[in-house]
């Protein structure tokens, strides 16, 4: 064997390693999270609560193995399937011939066949392939197996996928984001086509036209979805609002300091936001924070929130503040600490809508708060803390709310720019 052939073996005997290890952690993570539910079965607990300490458990992984909860989630109910419904799936895992990756690609197939002799018959047929195949291949293996063996099936199961369509959006470096639409095929090969042929037909119209097919594509989308074309209707750009957190110096132009979105995911540099503001309409909703990044208080009436407070803290929080929580403030409940009760009981003081008693919680983190799984206290700053089974892990968001250091009233400034963009401050 030759040294080049001596490091290839290498490198497979480590990947056996570990994908053997992710076999023995996925195993740890379902336990893990099976003790927790049969414990709460045990003590005769309702079905609710029983659902409850498992989604706590999940938590708990997620902030101990710092994986999003979903992705856990996921993780310990492939790891079922794949114990319970695919011993030969597993026993391959656990040999290190297969990875995380692949098995639960399989176990995802194994829960849309309505049939236990398929399932078996995956279980069968499938590890040949794998472990001789790409992810990318075997997938197409899958989507092909579930269509022969069950095409009766193939439509509802269509059907039922369309529900889940939907459009994301991810934030990546150097200003750049990925655009992700989850679409039925038919849309998706049409929309396809007429980027292509309207990318053509735009680098056609000028000789001098250096854009690439794939730039121009690109190019194509954002024209046609912020209808650049249409002259009959304010241009999407125009219309555009952000809410960033940017510090008076670097409006100002003395700081290099980046601005950053509510939810912490996009990072506008200075160069970017001078371009933004040169957008006639382009509405910018900004905190202003101070030479430490202060973030100042209000207080209003009523229990629900007015729009410049809910905007407000929008941009303060970001996210969710469960730790690894990453769902975004605007989707969550803001939820009263103190709750604002109409006839609080005798001795206790209904809660002040403030922002230092408002925080940003998903809704399934705030059911969760509200019947008892998870709870929270707060300590003289006014800084969250979630209080785990195992331990206590401080609320997650994008700043720490230290409100009784702060000296002034929180300012909501809205600009509107228009060319050339102008901007002033004048403290209260």
């Amino acid at each position: 064997m030759s040294p080049t052939d001596t490091l290839l073996a290498d490198a497979m005997d480590a990947s056996r390693r570990v994908w053997a290890a992710e076999a023995e952690q996925a195993r740890a993570v379902l336990r893990f999270v099976e003790t927790r539910r049969t414990d709460a079965l045990t003590q005769g607990l309702s079905a609710r609560q029983v659902e409850d300490a498992r989604q706590v458990a999940i938590l708990e992984i997620g902030v101990e193995l710092n994986l999003a909860q979903g992705l856990v989630a996921n993780l310990v109910s492939a790891t079922r399937t794949l114990v319970m419904d695919l011993p030969t799936v597993w026993a391959a895992h656990q040999a290190g011939e297969v990875d995380r990756a692949k098995a639960r690609e399989i176990a995802s197939t194994a829960w849309k066949l309505h049939h236990p002799e398929n399932i078996t018959r995956l279980d069968e047929e499938v590890l040949a392939y794998a472990t001789s195949h790409t992810l990318g291949q075997l997938k197409s293996w899958l989507r092909r197996f579930l269509v022969r063996v069950e095409p009766d099936h193939a439509t509802a199961r269509r059907t039922a996928a369309q529900a889940d369509r939907t459009v994301t959006i991810t934030a990546l470096d150097d200003g750049m984001s990925l655009l992700q639409a989850l679409i039925p095929t038919a849309d998706a090969v049409l929309i396809d086509r007429d980027l292509t042929l309207a990318a053509k037909a735009s680098r056609s119209q000028s000789p001098d036209d250096d854009r690439t097919l794939a730039q121009a594509r690109a190019d194509a989308l954002v024209d046609t979805l912020l209808r650049k074309d249409d002259t009959s209707t304010t241009s999407g750009r125009g219309r555009f609002h952000l809410g960033v957190t940017v510090s008076l110096a670097t409006l100002l132009g003395v700081s290099s300091e980046p601005a950053v979105s509510a939810d912490g995911q996009h990072v506008l540099d200075p160069a970017l936001l001078a371009e933004l503001a040169t957008q006639e309409g382009t509405l910018f909703s900004r905190l202003l924070t101070d030479e430490n990044g202060g973030i100042l208080d209000v207080t209003e009436l009523g229990r629900f929130p007015t729009q410049p407070l809910r905007r407000a803290l929008n941009l303060v929080d970001g996210t969710c503040d469960v730790p690894g929580c990453t769902r975004p403030a605007i989707a969550c409940d803001l939820d009263h600490q103190i709750p604002h009760d109409p006839d609080p009981p005798p001795g206790q003081q209904r809660g002040p809508t403030t922002a230092s008693n408002l925080h940003h919680r998903c809704p399934p983190h705030h059911g969760l708060k509200t019947r008892g799984a998870l709870s929270v206290s707060h300590d003289e700053h006014g800084n969250a803390h979630w209080h785990l089974p195992t331990r206590t892990i401080p609320a997650q968001t994008a700043f720490t709310r230290a409100w009784n250091q702060r000296p002034r009233t929180l300012q909501l400034v809205e600009i509107h720019h228009t060319r050339p963009a102008h901007i002033e401050y004048r403290p209260r």
